[in-house]
């Protein structure tokens, strides 16, 4: 059984700092997570907020049936719907096909590539999602 979780904060974004390659969040990063049989099997941050927008970064224990509708809800509410924001970023390593797809698939735009741009010399694929793009938000926002 899974569950959705908002704390406690520190714990979760050191666990997704653990888990991305030479990734450190900011100061203002707030997580949610899912737990299984008490323990985390994946967190979304979310940080580097400025008006009308944030970025966006997951993590996970390698297991893919974490990701529920409830949760998925819940994760874009928080920045769209409580936060009133118009916008999210993600990077993605460009050699992370996985996850680039998964992105995709659940509607983020390629914007760009940022060149050398990950902590050990790789490209990154930037990638945004507009709010009105977001399919896990009621029909009426």
């Amino acid at each position: 059984m899974f569950a959705v979780v908002y704390e406690p904060q520190a714990e979760m974004i050191a666990w997704a700092e653990a888990r991305i390659s030479g990734n450190t969040f900011r100061n203002d990063a707030r997580a949610i997570g899912v737990v299984r049989d008490g323990a985390l099997c994946g967190v979304v941050v979310f940080d580097n907020f400025s008006v009308g927008q944030c970025c966006l970064s997951v993590a996970s224990d390698g297991s893919r049936r974490w990701i529920t509708r409830e949760f998925l809800i819940r994760v874009f509410a928080y920045p769209f719907l409580q936060l009133k924001h118009w916008r999210l970023t993600c990077l993605v390593s460009a050699s992370n096909e996985p996850s680039l797809r998964l992105c995709e698939h659940f509607g983020w735009k390629r914007e760009g590539l940022i060149r050398r741009g990950a902590p050990d010399g790789s490209d990154m694929i930037l990638l945004g999602l507009l709010r009105e793009e977001c399919r896990f938000l009621p029909r009426r926002i």
